[in-house]
This record gives C-alpha cells, structure tokens and sequence, in this order.
C-alpha cells in the first residue's frame, strides 16, 4: 500500500467520573508515543472539541511526535424513541452551521503550532472550505456532502472556490490561507471570545413572534 500518513482516530468518550481531564489526554499522549515508536510517517490525531484547554494539548501532541491536528471528531449521540422505549443509533450527517467552531478553533491555532491543521465537518459548499483555509487550515476533509451528494459535488466545489479565488485576486491557496486568522485579525480577541451581548443584539426575531 502506499501510504502518506495516518490519521489516528480515538474514539474515546470521557464518562469516568474518577478519570481526571489529565487521564484522557494521557490516554491520546500514550497511543500516539506507541504508535511512533513502530511507524515513521506522518501521524494526524483526530480530536474531539471537548478538551479543557485545546491549544496547550496541541502544544503536548506536537511535543510528543504528532505532525497535524484534525478538528473536529463527530461524537455520534443516541437517541430515544418515544414509541418503542428503547435508545436508537442513527447517522445524522453534519450541517454547514458546524463549520464555524472549525473555523474558530483553526483560526486560534494557526501560526502557533507547527503541526498541519485539518478541518473536518461541516463542509457543504466552497463557502465553508475557503473560509476555513482563510482561517489556516492546511486542509479541509468532506464527507457529509458527499454522501449526499455524490463524489461529483468535489467537482463543482472546486471549481467554486477557483471562481472565488479570481474573483478576489488570489493567485494561490497558501496566498490566502491565515489571512484571517487570530493573528491576523486588527481585534485578535473576536476570534477568542464569544461576543455574548453583541451577538445576542443583532438577533431579530420573525414579526408578531413577540407582539
């Protein structure tokens, strides 16, 4: 087989009560150490959004071998059937809207690791994958779409964001990628805060919801 690097997926859900956050990073630290003691291409380590501090255990995986992070792993939730009384597995496929805690993290990440940053879930058109490049991703995963959609929706996509890149005068993707990212931006702390109130603000309900 010829392969370029792996991608290390655990999928692990923290449910001990006894299990400090120290512990479940550990476990992650532990197989990627086991896993480049035996195997010298490049590893990528899958994560979910649920650690405390994402940036300094980035900082560790990158110390302990890592060459790239992918944000984020989907956590597949059951779910119950009211009719039958018993939990259910079912596939829900990603959403666009997922996008944007991709492109948060990604634009907090870019230009303080030197690990590759991959971005995956939530992409459904060029308009999540070039924002996510704009944010620094070094690559954008799709799968949602595509099962949707067929592997001919890449085609379209492609062509899109070379459509976007002429239009806005980008003659490649590394001339783009980062340019919006935390580091890039006049006021860095839009990316590392929520704007709770100002957000909130510049909801308008539909008319005569709340009249």
């Amino acid at each position: 087989l010829d392969i370029d690097a792996l991608e290390l997926n655990v999928y692990h859900v923290a449910a001990d009560m006894h299990a400090a956050g120290e512990a479940v990073e550990a476990r992650y630290i532990d197989l990627l150490t086991e896993l480049r003691r035996v195997v010298s291409l490049p590893i990528i380590m899958k994560l979910s959004p649920f650690f405390s501090s994402l940036p300094h255990f980035v900082r560790q995986l990158e110390a302990a071998g890592a060459n790239g992070v992918a944000v984020f792993n989907r956590f597949y939730q059951p779910d119950i059937d009211l009719d039958e009384m018993h939990m259910t597995d079912q596939l829900h496929l990603s959403s666009a809207e997922e996008a944007l805690l991709r492109i948060r993290w990604i634009a907090i990440l870019y230009g303080r690791t030197r690990l590759t940053l991959a971005a995956t879930g939530g992409v459904h058109s060029e308009s999540e994958a070039l924002k996510l490049l704009l944010a620094g991703a070094d690559v954008v995963h799709l799968a949602s779409c595509l099962l949707q959609h067929g592997p001919d929706k890449l085609t379209g996509i492609l062509a899109a964001m070379q459509n976007w890149m002429e239009e806005k005068e980008y003659a490649s993707i590394a001339e783009l990628k980062g340019s919006m990212s935390q580091k890039n931006l006049p006021d860095p702390s839009l990316v590392a805060r929520a704007s709770y109130l100002r957000v909130l603000d510049s909801f308008t309900p539909k008319p005569g919801v709340w009249s």
